[in-house]
Formats: C-alpha cells, structure tokens, sequence
C-alpha cells in the first residue's frame, strides 16, 4: 500500500437526529463489549497489536467521528496515520468490522450494526490483528489499511469537495 494512499472518505446520514443518538450508543455498547473482553487475559494477550501503544476506545473514537462529519457538512476525507500513531486506523478498522461503517463503493458509511456481542468483538479485533506485517528484529506492525478501501490525499480531497458542493446546491435548491 502506497504511503500516499492513507485516506478514507466518510458520509453520514443528514437530518436524522435519532440515528445519530442510536449510533453514538452501539458505540457505547460495543466500548463495553471491548472492555470487558480486554479483561480476559489471554485475549488481551492476543490482540496486543491493536492496544500496546493506546487502548482504542470505540465510544469516543464515535463521538469524535459524528463530531467531525457533521463540522465538515456530514462528508470528510479522513487521514488513517493523522495521529502518528495509528489509534485512528485502529479504532476505524474495529468499527469497520463490527457494522458502524459500510463501504458503498466510493465511501464508507455509517451504519448501524444489527447485532453486537462479546464474541463478535473478539473476531473484529483478531481479524484486524491477522494483518500485522513483520518488519524483521521481532517487530510486527498493524495495517489495518490492508482490509480498507483507501484513497489517494488529492482523490480524497477532490471527492470532500464535490460533496460539500453538492450538500450547498441542495440546500439552496429546496
């Protein structure tokens, strides 16, 4: 994967306050589901690539996602490794996995997963672990980008444009 491909193109509902309120909610849910499985120490064990430098937290990664979206007119360009740290890609790919993101061929949107439990927690987070690339001298690093549709910064930027273009013709048209 190309450097110059580490963005993710994000659109949410417009005009539906209870999805938001729902959304935020699963969130919350599935940190729960999260937590209590990083309890179990084996499976913390197993999944340290996703935690062993900053525990993903799938309930404020949500907040901070709906925040955004809705400051950049409810369509962004999200830069995976902005963070440096890859937190962002991480968080990003668990909730991909667990239903909060559905990929329509262009972007990803926010979705609501039908069905969360502890035991499909546990598969988001190996599954995303399954994609560790070993660098040599015992060094294993997550690319969660190897399951993502990516888009290169400039395509990424083109595409916010038009949607925020888009979203104003609308708003005036109406």
């Amino acid at each position: 994967m190309s450097l110059s491909t580490t963005h993710v193109l994000l659109e949410m509902p417009t005009g539906r306050p209870d999805f938001d309120a729902a959304w935020i909610a699963k969130a919350s849910e599935a940190e729960a589901l999260w937590s209590t499985a990083l309890a179990d120490c084996e499976f913390h064990d197993r999944v340290e690539l996703l935690h062993g430098d900053g525990m993903p937290d799938l309930a404020a990664f949500a907040r901070e996602t709906l925040d955004e979206l809705k400051q950049q007119n409810c369509a962004a360009a999200f830069e995976l490794y902005a963070d440096c740290y890859g937190t962002f890609s991480r968080e990003f790919g668990l909730m991909v996995r667990l239903g909060f993101f559905v990929y329509d061929g262009v972007c990803y949107r926010l979705a609501l997963p039908r069905l969360l439990t502890s035991q499909l927690v546990r598969q988001a987070a190996i599954g995303l672990c399954a994609v560790g690339e070993y660098w040599g001298d015992d060094i294993v690093v997550l690319t969660p980008e190897r399951q993502l549709h990516m888009h290169h910064k400039s395509d990424a930027e083109a595409w916010q444009s038009r949607q925020r273009a888009m979203r104003r013709l609308t708003v005036i048209n109406v």
